[in-house]
């Protein structure tokens, strides 16, 4: 269920991000991340996998309010966050993804992220980390818009 929060505290320093679904199969980290994200005005929902992850994205997409950055685990049972990853790169290329993970093969998770629009971070980490690096997304997620609107337009002005 999407948690919304009534506090607008996020600045001007994060536009493209509003809704965040958080995927990990330990309920104290997801407790963890929701209550600063909601302090912080994100728009939440939580999955205990990579299979109940992938329904809420696929539900919400078919509702029209789409997540705009997915917040996974990579060690999960049934779908992993590797396999999470790929379908949502292949699914729903507009979502951005935050890999985290205390065990993982950083080169297998490396491969799987894309540079223009992702990020890693081992846990733990800080929320202040957290908000650095959804801000870093963030920027990442502009830089991407802008230049999908740039090729669109030449694409238009070319017909």
């Amino acid at each position: 269920m999407i948690q919304e929060s009534n506090n607008q505290k996020k600045g001007p320093m994060i536009e493209f991000i509003k809704r965040v679904l958080v995927v990990d199969d330990e309920a104290e980290f997801v407790k963890t991340v929701e209550r600063h994200l909601k302090r912080e005005g994100f728009f939440l929902d939580s999955a205990c996998d990579g299979n109940d992850a992938r329904h809420k994205i696929q539900y919400a997409f078919l509702k029209g309010f789409p997540f705009d950055l997915v917040i996974t685990d990579v060690v999960m049972p049934n779908l992993g966050g590797i396999g999470l990853i790929k379908w949502i790169k292949k699914a729903h290329p507009n979502t951005s993804v935050l890999v985290t993970s205390g065990f993982v093969d950083n080169d297998m998770t490396m491969e799987t992220i894309r540079p223009e629009m992702d990020c890693y971070a081992e846990k733990p980490f800080t929320p202040k980390k957290m908000m650095q690096l959804i801000g870093s997304i963030d920027r990442k997620r502009r830089r991407w818009q802008q230049r999908n609107r740039k090729e669109n337009l030449k694409g238009q002005q070319a017909n």
